[in-house]
C-alpha cells in the first residue's frame, strides 16, 4: 500500500468548516507514555505505511464575515472551502505527498534511537463493526512492536483576531506490542496552530512559515509545503525523543 499524491476526487475537501470547528473545540485525546522497561525490551519496530491526510484545509476562524452571525459564519465557511480547494489544487499540481516524508522522518528518528526499523506496506488496521475504533487483531509482524502513524489534518490556520496564516498539522502515533496489541505509547501531536485538545502534545512551528494573508500563502505555495513537511519532522523528532532508550 504505497502512499500516493493527492487526488481532488479522493481527498475530503469539505469535511471542512463543520469538522474544523469541531477540531478547534476543546476535546480530549489518549496520552500514553512509553515506560522505560517497555522501551528497553524493544529492538525491532515495524512501521505501517502512512496514508495521506484525509483533509487538507486552509481555514480562517477569525475572518470578518464571521462577525455577522450565522449568515456571516456561512459566508466564512464557504470562503474557507474555496481556499482549501485552491490550496489542494496546488498540491495536486505539484504531486505533493505528505505521507512519504513523514514516514522517512519517523524511520530516521527511530533508527537514531538504535531500533531496527522495517516498513510494512501491506497491512493497516480495520475498523471495528461499530465503526468507532480500530481493530488491530489481524496485524502480524516479525517485530517487537508495531507503530501506526496517521494524520488528523494538514493545512494552514488563520487564528482569531488575526489575518496571518500559520501551519496546522495534527499527527497521531500509536505503538503497540506486536504480540498482545496493547498500547505501549499513544500521542497526538499538534504542530503549529495551538489547538484546544486536552492531552495533546503542542509543538511550535518555525515562525518563518507564517504568511500574512491567503494571497501571500498562495504566492508562496512551495514554501508553504516546506512548512508543513517541517512540522512533520518536528513531530517525528519528538516521537523519537519520547522513545529514546
Amino acid at each position: 500500500m504505497k502512499t500516493r499524491p493527492f487526488s481532488l476526487t479522493k481527498t475530503l475537501l469539505c469535511a471542512a468548516f463543520g469538522a474544523t470547528l469541531a477540531l478547534c473545540g476543546c476535546v480530549s485525546v489518549p496520552n500514553v507514555d512509553a515506560s522505560k522497561s517497555s522501551v528497553a525490551q524493544m529492538k525491532r519496530i515495524t512501521v505501517l505505511a502512512i496514508r495521506e491526510p484525509p483533509v487538507v484545509q486552509v481555514v480562517n476562524i477569525g475572518g470578518a464575515a464571521g462577525a455577522f452571525g450565522v449568515i456571516g459564519g456561512l459566508i466564512q465557511g464557504s470562503a474557507n472551502a474555496d481556499h482549501s480547494k485552491a490550496f489542494l489544487a496546488a498540491m495536486v499540481q505539484r504531486k505533493v505527498s505528505f505521507g512519504e516524508p513523514l514516514l522517512a522522518a519517523v524511520e530516521s528518528s527511530l533508527r537514531q534511537d538504535g531500533f531496527d526499523v522495517s516498513v510494512d506496506q501491506t497491512q493497516w488496521p480495520k475498523k471495528t463493526a461499530d465503526g468507532k475504533s480500530d481493530d488491530y487483531s489481524a496485524l502480524h509482524v516479525d517485530s517487537d512492536a508495531i507503530l501506526i502513524v496517521w494524520f488528523g489534518v494538514v493545512g494552514y490556520m488563520s487564528p482569531p483576531n488575526s489575518t496571518h496564516y500559520v501551519p496546522w498539522v495534527v499527527i497521531k502515533a500509536r505503538l503497540l506490542d506486536a504480540r498482545t496489541k496493547q498500547d505501549i505509547y499513544f500521542k497526538t501531536f499538534c504542530v503549529g496552530y495551538k489547538m484546544k485538545v486536552e492531552n495533546a502534545v503542542q509543538l511550535p512551528a518555525d515562525p518563518k512559515y507564517r504568511f500574512n494573508s491567503f494571497d501571500d500563502l498562495m504566492a508562496h505555495v512551495d514554501g508553504a509545503v516546506d512548512g508543513l513537511v517541517d512540522c512533520e519532522k518536528i513531530a517525528a523528532m519528538r516521537m523519537g525523543s519520547d522513545l529514546a532508550r
